[in-house]
């Protein structure tokens, strides 16, 4: 008969089913018979088997919630930081407070611990001091109420110096272009994924109109590039089988959240301004070496002046820099 006891085990399931077939005998005399505790007679005396239980606990905690990991998933495909600066991202634009290794945990959750450097992906030098590219995302979120389309968030990370945009809209092509026409250095490409769609129960794919949904399908995108002169690459890091396990995850995600409480949950564009703001001109990123993104912005400037289109302005308004 083989048996299975933990490392730490004091008696053996004979001893334990004596212990539990003589409830006669007091606690002390079994105690000094067996040559244990009391507590671990009393122990064995309330239990009905003699096997060892589990010691993994029942139900594993996280300091962060549902809502919480998909904003975290968002922002790591969106800036692609390391875990340093995508901590004090998370906070600053979701106030999520987590620590450094539960960030980590939630990545390896959802398979993305570990993303290319896109340095390391597109055929183009990111260090070219002539202009910098700028890397968009378009994503697909789930409303959380019924009969409600996704909510669309569309973001633009500046692979020179991190600046960020980002707005809730419909208007793909316009979000785009505005921010090349007006950004201060000279772009001189566009890096890009395929929008990425995290549905839920009530959002079905063919309820999306890609015409109008800000998906910005990779013909609108080229088409842009070819009339602005930019180069263009289309990035496939995000194979399809990691964005059907987010989906799966995301259902998980509805089935143990309260929807009620968490229907506000992407906030307005006014809110997504100031936290950009934030991020631009207020948080020092490790990437930078703590320096903010136009703090690093505005020392290229001074040495590289004929590689900006005007000089960067400290505004409130995030759209133009």
């Amino acid at each position: 008969m083989k048996i299975r006891l933990h490392k730490n085990a004091t008696t053996t399931p004979a001893q334990r089913a004596y212990i539990q077939n003589n409830p006669q005998l007091s606690v002390a005399s079994l105690a000094k018979k067996i040559g244990v505790s009391k507590t671990t007679i009393r122990r064995w005396q309330n239990r009905t088997d003699v096997h060892d239980r589990s010691h993994t606990p029942k139900r594993i905690k996280t300091v962060l919630s549902p809502i919480e990991e998909i904003k975290i998933v968002i922002c790591r495909m969106a800036f692609r930081a390391g875990l340093d600066d995508l901590l004090q991202i998370s906070d600053s634009f979701f106030k999520i407070k987590c620590s450094r290794a539960g960030l980590n945990r939630c990545l390896r959750r959802y398979q993305i611990s570990r993303m290319t450097k896109l340095k390391r992906s597109v055929p183009f030098n990111l260090k070219d001091y002539t202009g910098t590219y700028l890397y968009y995302n378009c994503f697909h979120l789930p409303s959380f109420q019924k009969n409600e389309p996704p909510v669309v968030l569309q973001t633009l990370l500046d692979c020179s110096f991190r600046t960020f945009h980002a707005q809730y809209t419909t208007m793909a092509n316009t979000f785009l272009s505005d921010h090349i026409q007006s950004f201060p250095l000279k772009v001189l490409g566009v890096i890009y994924n395929d929008p990425v769609r995290l549905c839920t129960e009530n959002t079905e794919l063919k309820d999306i109109d890609i015409k109008n949904s800000g998906s910005a399908p990779d013909r609108t995108i080229e088409q842009l590039c070819k009339t602005c002169g930019l180069s263009f690459f289309h990035m496939d890091n995000l194979v399809t089988d990691i964005i059907s396990e987010l989906n799966l995850q995301m259902e998980k995600i509805v089935y143990q959240s309260d929807l009620k409480k968490d229907a506000t949950t992407w906030g307005t564009n006014e809110a997504l301004e100031k936290q950009i703001h934030h991020y631009n001109f207020e948080l020092p990123l490790s990437f930078l070496k703590q320096k903010t993104p136009y703090q690093a912005m505005e020392a290229h400037y001074t040495h590289f002046p004929n590689s900006f289109n005007h000089q960067p302005m400290a505004s409130v308004n995030t759209s133009c820099l």
